[in-house]
């Protein structure tokens, strides 16, 4: 297998591995986040539940604790207006100096049997017609001011006050000294009533937020009217999620009692529950047939998505691990290909250096990965040719091992002169030729006063080593050598035989 296909099978293979991690991670961790988010959903649903109910009682004590100030009583009762405000006023002031809530009721006023507004908290002057109904004179705005006003019934309701949601207590003022008419079954006189209001604002849905762990939309009559859903960096109400959510309202994807449903809130998924705000009263048979139904209602939302962007940052991760895996196996792959190419390099080209004749070559150390096949061609060559095995040579001053029995051979030429003996050459038989070079090699290495120590398997060894690279070199049928002496050099000269 090449190495080009060993680096693509590992890139591949890293490759597929991080793709399989990343989406088995993201799925993983998706079902989690959407688990996570209904499990939220779940509780925060049965939180504003009862946070809502909790609400609804508490307005209502507060209204039935104000209505039992004798200070009202003796304020409605009054015939001095000076007087009558006086009394109010000290009403008002007994109520919100034992009133321990950190949140202050945005309305606590009083109204006389007429519905009339008698005196309201922080107002130094009323105007007594404010909430009188133009449509019917004998009745009031608020639904829950009239059912108080004509029946011994404390109510803790809804009331939309100009686009405002108003959580409200209303509870009747009893005159205890008033004679009871024969036929009244209360068996009490209700000469006014008094209304404790809370709006329903933007930072309370913020402060119910941290409570509920989910946005929270509070919406009447179809229309949020404030949301926890905050600007980037600021508390400031983001208004443009009230008018989304105003839009899932009026399209009736997200309903009351209709469980929780996948919505998207500019461009967010969240699992979106709705419930119906609670109507108490202490006596619901005395509740009118047409008194009107409940319209507003809380909307919780669990974000279906990561807020903190942590499945965005695993994914990263992961396929910043599998970019850093595949660069290092890449460069390990690369170093040892570097590395162990090198040494190969160079027992190819000892191996080749053979092939083209020199075959006194001796393979020295390459690296430890080839190092022992690099003694093992030398041990091959030195039994093949005669010449001691590696540990047993002997070196000349500059290191390099001494090889007995040297034998030189002229270079082949490009277009070899035409033997005058090329037939005595050709017909001559193998034997013969390779006893009769060795004998006249010998002979005349002696006779230029360099004797050498040259074994007869050594020198055939070399002759027919050469004549395979010069049998290839010159396209020819065999190839025979003469013995050349120039000087005192000795050497053999190529002889090609074409046919």
């Amino acid at each position: 297998m090449s190495r080009t296909v060993i680096a693509a099978v590992v890139a591949i293979v890293i490759a597929a591995l991080t793709a399989i991690a990343f989406f088995v991670t993201s799925k993983s961790y998706s079902d989690k986040v959407t688990k996570d988010a209904e499990a939220q959903l779940r509780r925060a649903y049965q939180g504003v539940q009862q946070l809502a109910e909790l609400e609804a009682i508490d307005v209502s004590n507060k209204a039935e604790r104000l209505a039992g100030d004798k200070a009202f009583v003796t304020a409605l009762k009054s015939s001095s207006q000076a007087e009558r405000d006086n009394q109010a006023r000290i009403g008002f002031s007994s109520f919100t100096s034992n009133d321990k809530d950190q949140i202050k009721p945005d309305i606590i006023a009083l109204v006389d049997a007429n519905g009339n507004l008698i005196a309201m908290n922080d107002v130094s002057s009323v105007v007594p017609k404010q909430w009188q109904n133009p449509q019917k004179p004998n009745e009031t705005i608020i639904p829950a001011l009239n059912v108080v006003l004509g029946s011994r019934v404390i109510i803790s309701d809804i009331w939309n006050d100009r686009g405002r949601m108003m959580k409200i207590g209303a509870a009747p003022v009893i005159d205890p000294e008033a004679p009871v008419p024969a036929n009244d079954p209360d068996g009490v006189v209700i000469i006014g009533a008094v209304l404790v209001a809370y709006s329903q604002t933007a930072q309370l849905a913020q402060q119910d937020k941290r409570l509920l762990g989910t946005e929270v939309a509070y919406y009447d009559q179809g229309k949020a009217v404030a949301t926890s859903f905050t600007k980037s960096g600021t508390n400031e109400e983001d208004t443009s999620k009230a008018a989304l959510i105003t839009e899932l309202l009026k399209s009736g994807k997200v309903k009351e009692g209709q469980g929780q449903q996948k919505v998207t809130v500019d461009g967010t998924p969240y699992y979106a529950a709705a419930v119906a705000m609670p109507r108490k009263t202490t006596n619901s048979r005395r509740m009118p047939q047409d008194y009107p139904a409940i319209t507003a209602g809380a909307m919780v939302l669990a974000a279906a998505t990561d807020g903190a962007n942590t499945a965005g940052t695993i994914k990263v991760f992961i396929i910043l691990l599998g970019l850093g895996a595949l660069a290092i196996s890449m460069l390990g792959l690369y170093l040892s290909h570097r590395r162990l190419v090198a040494q190969v390099d160079q027992i190819e080209l000892g191996v080749t250096d053979i092939i083209n004749g020199n075959v006194d070559r001796t393979f020295r150390p390459v690296g430890p990965e080839l190092d022992g096949l690099a003694n093992g061609l030398n041990v091959m060559l030195a039994r093949l040719l005669g010449r001691p095995e590696p540990g047993e040579e002997e070196f000349d001053d500059e290191g390099n091992p001494i090889i007995p029995g040297r034998v030189d051979f002229e270079e082949g030429e490009e277009k070899p002169a035409i033997d005058p003996d090329l037939a005595n050459l050709a017909g001559e038989s193998e034997p013969d030729y390779y006893k009769r070079v060795f004998t006249e090699y010998v002979a005349a290495r002696r006779a230029s006063g360099s004797p050498d120590d040259v074994s007869f398997e050594n020198f055939i060894a070399k002759l027919k080593v050469n004549e395979g690279k010069l049998k290839a070199q010159y396209n020819c049928r065999a190839v025979r050598f003469r013995v050349v002496t120039t000087g005192n050099k000795v050497s053999l000269k190529p002889v090609p035989i074409f046919e």
